[in-house]
C-alpha cells in the first residue's frame, strides 16, 4: 500500500509540473515569433535599402528649385551649355520650349564651319525644373552654374517703406484738409503729400520689380556642335589660270592706255632733235 501511494503521488507530480511548464513554451515560443518576425522584416528592409545605384543618370536629380518658394523670395540665374549633333533641328525645337515656358531676350546663332547658337531667356520660376529637365532632352549637358539672388530682405523692408509712407500720407493729407487756403503752412503740407505719393510709388514700383524678378528665372543657354576633325584641302588650280588670264588682260588694259602718249612723244622726237642740234651749232 505504502509502495502504491508513493507512486500515485510521484505520477501526479509529474503532471503538475509537465502543466505548469507548457504555459512556459508557449509563452517563450510567442515571445520568439515576434523576434523572428522583426529579424525577418528588418532584414527585408536592409535588402530593400541597399539597391544598387541607377546607371541610367548617375548625377540624379540635383537641383530642385521650387521647395522653398513659400519661404525666400529667390531669382535664379542659370548658365548652361549643351552639345547637340544638328543644330537647325535643335533651334527649331528650341523656338516651341520657349513658346511654352517664357519668353526671349535676346539670341544669336552661326552656321557655319563651327556652328553655334546663344540664348537668353526667361522662364517662369513654377516651371523652371521642368523646363530644365526638357532642356536636357535637346544635347549633351557640357557645363552648368546656378545661382540665385535672395530678395526677401529688400521685400520685407520696401514693405515697411510702403507701410510708412501710406501712414504718413494719410496723416499730411488730414492735415492738408483741416489746413484753409490763405494759411502760410498750406503749400508746405502740400509738398509734404506729395513727397509722401512719390515715395509710395517708388515703393510699389519696388516691390513690383522684386516680384517679377522672382517669377521669372534667366537661363543663358549656348548650343555647339562637335569640334569637326581636319580635312584635307585641295586647292582650286584653275583660280591659279585665271589668275594669270587676268593678269594679261590688265597689262594689254595699260598698254592700250600708254599707245596714245608713245606716238605723242615719237611725232615730237624727231622737230625736237633738229632744233636741239641748230642750237648746238
Amino acid at each position: 500500500m505504502i509502495f502504491i501511494l508513493f507512486a500515485f503521488l510521484l505520477q501526479c507530480g509529474k503532471e503538475s509540473n509537465s502543466e505548469s511548464t507548457a504555459p512556459v513554451e508557449a509563452e517563450m515560443r510567442s515571445l520568439d515569433m515576434p523576434m523572428e518576425k522583426k529579424v525577418s522584416t528588418s532584414g527585408s528592409r536592409l535588402e530593400d535599402t541597399i539597391e544598387q545605384p541607377s546607371v541610367e543618370n548617375q548625377l540624379g536629380e540635383v537641383f530642385v528649385p521650387i521647395l522653398n518658394s513659400t519661404e525666400r523670395l529667390l531669382e535664379y540665374q542659370i548658365q548652361l551649355s549643351y552639345q547637340t549633333q544638328d543644330l537647325i533641328k535643335t533651334r527649331k525645337d528650341i523656338l516651341g520650349f520657349i513658346s511654352k515656358y517664357g519668353y526671349i531676350e535676346n539670341s544669336s546663332a552661326v552656321n557655319t564651319d563651327s556652328p553655334y547658337m546663344n540664348l537668353r531667356i526667361h522662364i517662369k520660376s513654377e516651371k523652371l525644373y521642368e523646363a530644365l529637365m526638357e532642356l536636357d532632352t535637346y544635347g549633351v549637358l557640357l557645363n552648368e552654374d546656378i545661382s540665385t539672388v535672395d530678395h526677401t530682405e529688400g521685400m520685407v523692408w520696401q514693405k515697411i517703406k510702403s507701410n510708412r509712407e501710406k501712414i504718413r500720407l494719410v496723416r499730411r493729407s488730414n492735415a492738408n484738409n483741416q489746413t484753409l487756403a490763405n494759411s502760410k503752412n498750406w503749400q508746405v503740407i502740400e509738398e509734404a503729400v506729395t513727397e509722401s505719393e512719390n515715395n509710395l510709388d517708388s515703393s510699389e514700383h519696388e516691390i513690383w520689380k522684386i516680384k517679377d524678378r522672382v517669377k521669372w528665372a534667366t537661363l543663358n543657354v549656348n548650343f555647339s556642335t562637335p569640334i569637326p576633325a581636319d580635312k584635307v584641302q585641295i586647292p582650286t588650280y584653275k583660280n591659279a589660270f585665271v589668275g594669270i588670264l587676268n593678269l594679261f588682260l590688265e597689262l594689254t588694259y595699260y598698254l592700250i592706255w600708254m599707245i596714245p602718249f608713245v606716238v605723242i612723244a615719237v611725232v615730237l622726237y624727231f622737230p625736237l632733235k633738229k632744233i636741239y642740234v641748230y642750237f648746238k651749232k
